[in-house]
């Protein structure tokens, strides 16, 4: 659904945490980001003004960010598109990958006894094999969600 740029490391992790299917690479140049986003039609989210123009011309839907604060760009795209997901932390935030369930083998070297006591539900990321479940990150998370409104 969408790319962020290299200058929106942040912000990236953030859609995919609210669910969002969110490509970010730092490695790419503009062309390669261009073709990209035309092959998969990609939203481009930029703060780049020259990326922005050039995207334009080549037809390639586009969203600028202005603020330099991930949580401000969060508002800022949330005024142009809509932002409310029911997947919520349904992907890796590192890989974008779409989470699946874990079983109890899965995750017993990887995370700690006392939060494998805590919690019953576990997801696993099947590219980088990194654990994630509701702990208090989550809900810090939703709490800010919330009261950027979205």
């Amino acid at each position: 659904m969408f790319f962020v740029d290299r200058m929106l490391g942040k912000l990236a992790k953030k859609l995919r945490l609210l669910g969002f299917d969110t490509v970010y690479s730092s490695h790419m140049c503009e062309e390669e980001i261009m073709q990209l986003c035309k092959e998969t039609g990609r939203i481009l989210i930029t703060k780049d003004r020259e990326l922005l123009r050039k995207a334009v011309e080549q037809g390639i839907r586009c969203l600028y960010v202005a603020s330099d604060d991930w949580r401000q760009q969060l508002v800022e795209l949330s005024k142009k598109i809509d932002l409310k997901s029911s997947k919520r932390m349904s992907r890796c935030s590192l890989c974008n990958v779409e989470l699946i369930n874990a079983n109890e083998e899965e995750i017993k070297k990887k995370v700690p006894f006392y939060v494998q006591q805590t919690c019953k539900d576990f997801y696993l990321c099947p590219a980088c094999g990194r654990v994630y479940w509701a702990g208090s990150h989550v809900e810090h998370a939703e709490e800010t969600f919330r009261r950027l409104g979205l």
